[in-house]
């Protein structure tokens, strides 16, 4: 009766002894791997299929980071540190996820990127050309629903902390379209809102100080390289605003044809010195050169095709330091254009053609994208889940990033 005892006491004991050093091992500290790569171009893409947002590393895929599905906004700091990716509007809570890029442009050095926090709100906004506003060293998230600047300290939006850093009124609800300036050292902010209304506030005191109501459907804009002045983009024309409101008044310039103007690019200078920007809106034929001259601004329209080869806008991006105009088409075209004529340099076909009705609205983002590097341009390919790398010139494909999943905004960081 006694040996079945012994027999228990026998396996016992070992199997105390082996878990008590397995506890002991399992607090041994183990070696650490340094997890940091040296990256020329770190790409932020947003996969509207899953929500994704896919992070390539000199065309390889580093990371997948998850946010919220129905992705409608991309943007990125100035100093390129802290990303958002804002959801669409087809359910009732519109995610902010902040996203700490782990990178730093100056140096190249790259670590593993990662989501730093969700902020469930309604109805943010404010991005445009993948650019959130700036103002006083804070990013502001346009609260569209209240008609204010919410500003976010982005050093605390990768801590425990709060990372709120106070509002700015901006007027009633509705979507809005920032252009910062400097004035004589003072930072001031341009702001026009859809329902037409424009105004001018001093970034320092919130205090507005200047305003305006004759840009109805407001959608788009952008300084002239000199900073002496801002264009918006109205449904009845381009709106021309001094940068310093005490400069005079603001004018509308009428548009040389039936069709309104949505986006504007800046940062390029023809061989005269004036400033030449560019305004376009989806689908459109034309681009509009708009050239402003010690305060005189005129609008001639440059067309994208012809009635036997006809080419509809699709996407656009101005590269300022090779002169440079891209435009994607809905016929599936990449076009190389000189920055301050507008002369069509090359053409290629890099994607399907899309119908013109396929517009994207609100409720996610599904139309393709661009983003300029210094020795390449991005195109996303939504419909073959694939990114391309297109050489400055147009002429070679270099590179095609596989990523699967619906690829739509991109991000460029890149070390400089």
């Amino acid at each position: 009766m006694k040996r079945p005892t012994l027999i228990t006491l026998t396996l016992t004991v070992p199997l105390m002894l082996a878990g008590g050093l397995t506890a002991a091992f399992a607090h041994e500290s183990s070696q650490r791997t340094p997890e940091s790569w040296r990256v020329e171009q770190r790409l932020l893409i947003s996969d509207t299929d899953t929500g994704d947002i896919i992070v390539l590393d000199d065309g390889v895929v580093r990371e997948r980071l998850s946010t919220p599905p129905s992705p409608i906004s991309l943007a990125r700091s100035e100093d390129g540190h802290v990303a958002f990716a804002i959801r669409g509007r087809n359910t009732d809570v519109d995610h902010v996820t902040m996203i700490d890029t782990a990178f730093d442009e100056n140096t190249g050095i790259a670590v593993r990127p990662y989501v730093a926090r969700t902020w469930a709100t309604m109805s943010a906004g404010g991005v445009h050309d993948g650019h959130l506003p700036e103002v006083q060293g804070k990013i502001g998230l346009s609260m569209e629903a209240t008609g204010q600047l919410q500003l976010l300290n982005p050093s605390a939006i990768s801590g425990l902390g709060s990372a709120e850093a106070g509002t700015i009124k901006l007027g009633q609800p509705g979507h809005y379209t920032f252009v910062k300036v400097s004035v004589d050292g003072a930072e001031l902010l341009h702001v026009g809102s859809t329902a037409g209304n424009t105004a001018v506030i001093d970034t320092a005191s919130g205090r507005t100080l200047a305003s305006d109501g004759r840009c109805p459907g407001l959608h788009g804009g952008a300084a002239t390289t000199t900073g002496d002045a801002v264009l918006f983009a109205c449904s009845t024309g381009i709106l021309v605003a001094p940068a310093d409101p005490n400069d005079g008044a603001s004018q509308l310039i009428a548009y040389p044809t039936a069709d309104r103007d949505g986006s504007v690019y800046a940062g390029a200078t023809d061989s005269a010195g004036r400033d030449v920007l560019w305004a376009t809106n989806g689908g459109k034929t034309s681009l509009d050169r708009v050239v402003s001259d010690a305060g005189k601004v005129s609008i001639t329209a440059v067309p994208l095709g012809s009635r036997w080869a006809p080419r509809n806008e699709l996407a656009t991006s101005l590269a300022a330091s090779t002169g440079r105009l891209y435009v994607l088409t809905y016929q599936g075209y990449l076009q190389v254009r000189d920055a301050t004529t507008g002369a069509l340099l090359r053409e290629r076909k890099v994607m399907s053609s899309l119908r013109l009705s396929e517009e994207e609205t609100t409720s996610e983002a599904t139309n393709p994208d661009l983003a300029v590097a210094s020795d390449r341009i991005y195109v996303s390919v939504p419909s073959t889940g694939r990114v391309l790398s297109v050489s400055l010139d147009g002429r070679r494909i270099l590179r095609i990033a596989r990523v699967g999943g619906q690829p739509t905004r991109l991000v460029l960081l890149e070390h400089s």
